[in-house]
């Protein structure tokens, strides 16, 4: 859940992420092919796609994961409501595959990130 003491972090997460790689990527990726908007393209992605889509996003921001391994610690720590040294010792698949699927969150990022690159990144 999106809550105000995850909501610092995650724009910090976010302005330390170059997102441009990104944006060009998606531009090429042909997964919004048949929607006529991105709202009704995003209810309309196979599980196929969302797999193309989340590995191609995954590919372009990994190199950056570096700048915000500092952050991501206490991010856990306030999303999960736990200490960062118990944030320390959670399983990452299992947070990172529930906060992937958080909607709240997930609104939040596509927010700030579309918001980011209409300013240049």
């Amino acid at each position: 859940m999106l809550t105000i003491r995850t909501m610092p972090i995650l724009l910090k997460i976010i302005s330390k992420l170059d997102i441009k790689p990104i944006v060009e990527k998606l531009k090429e990726l042909d997964i919004f092919e048949d929607a006529e908007n991105a709202g009704e393209a995003i209810k309309q992605l196979s599980p196929e796609k969302v797999g193309i889509l989340g590995a191609e996003i995954i590919t372009e921001i990994a190199p950056q994961l570096g700048y915000i391994a500092d952050d991501f610690p206490p991010f856990v720590a306030a999303y999960k409501g736990i200490t960062t040294e118990e944030a320390y010792e959670l399983d990452a698949a299992e947070v990172l595959n529930e906060i992937i699927f958080d909607k709240g969150i997930r609104d939040f990022f596509v927010t700030a990130l579309r918001k980011k690159a209409a300013q240049g990144a």
